[in-house]
């Protein structure tokens, strides 16, 4: 059997456990050294231990750095500025992948890009998210729930409502007219997940500013 033949069928992103399963139902005593001779030959790309990517001549599309950032570190949600961006509610591009975990936040470095995790409440982390189904899939925050985990992860909380207008438009940089497309009831029900003051204090801000008061 070539090295080839031995690969066939599996997904762009493998799973160490899929990779080693597949190793040992062929035989192979030395399993790790085998990984590393695959490796070497450019034939898999190490991603983290336990994770692996088919190489350039063997896969049928590229690795999705959203679906490794929702699964290599455990389940993740894709969040945070990426999404405000793609929403249209931040100017600037976001080059990395951002995903909220309850494990303590990590960066990673791939051969497709950087990938950074950060820590919201474990209640938090999937409230309001959808899976995104094309292939391989990968979850993703709405934007009201991207934005509450945005606010979170951002330590500066301002000290008085005459301040919070800068920070959220110029320090922030969110676009004025986007928040109009705001759903704030939905913002209400996901804040109470973090059990966080400091996101509570958000989101009465909004509530005032745009002119909305929960009853």
């Amino acid at each position: 059997m070539t090295e080839i033949e031995l690969l066939k069928g599996l997904d762009t992103e493998i799973p160490g456990w899929v990779l080693q399963s597949r190793l040992a139902e062929r035989g192979y005593a030395n399993i790790w050294q085998k990984i590393e001779g695959l490796i070497a030959d450019g034939l898999i790309e190490r991603v983290m231990r336990g994770w692996y990517c088919l190489g350039p001549l063997l896969r049928k599309r590229e690795p999705s750095l959203r679906y490794l950032a929702c699964n290599v570190y455990g389940p993740a949600a894709v969040s945070g500025n990426l999404v405000l961006f793609e929403a249209g509610l931040i100017p600037d591009a976001v080059a990395s992948v951002i995903s909220v975990t309850p494990k303590r936040s990590r960066s990673l470095e791939t051969p497709y890009g950087n990938i950074h995790w950060l820590t919201v409440p474990r209640s938090s982390v999937f409230a309001g998210t959808y899976a995104v189904n094309e292939p391989p899939g990968y979850i993703r925050a709405t934007t009201e729930k991207a934005l509450l985990d945005q606010l979170y992860i951002t330590r500066y909380t301002p000290q008085s409502y005459n301040l919070w207008k800068a920070f959220i438009l110029e320090d922030l940089r969110i676009d004025e007219d986007a928040l109009e497309r705001l759903d704030l009831a939905n913002m209400h029900e996901l804040g109470r997940r973090y059990k966080s003051p400091k996101i509570i204090k958000h989101i009465k801000w909004f509530n005032k500013y745009l002119g909305v008061h929960n009853k």
